[in-house]
């Protein structure tokens, strides 16, 4: 799967975006997402997730929930 997540578009700035960017992290299929512009199911076993910020496209890609929750905690500095 891929997700495209574009915070140069939201509307929902700061602390929000960084939460949203953790649930579609947590939870890819099942949330609201108010910053994503882009899902396509591509048949891959791994989740691919674009985070546009300031104009530049960072990707990640997440082999595992591990991953991905490691990431969530994070935030957005594990994009750039």
């Amino acid at each position: 799967m891929r997700i495209v997540i574009n915070h140069d578009e939201c509307r929902h700035g700061g602390a929000f975006a960084d939460r949203c960017l953790a649930a579609t992290l947590e939870h890819p299929l099942g949330h609201e997402r108010y910053c994503t512009a882009a899902v396509e199911q591509d048949g891959r076993p791994e989740l691919t997730v674009t985070l546009v910020m300031g104009g530049r496209r960072h990707t990640r890609i997440f082999r595992d929930r591990t991953e991905r929750l490691a990431a969530a905690a994070e935030g957005w500095p594990a994009f750039v």
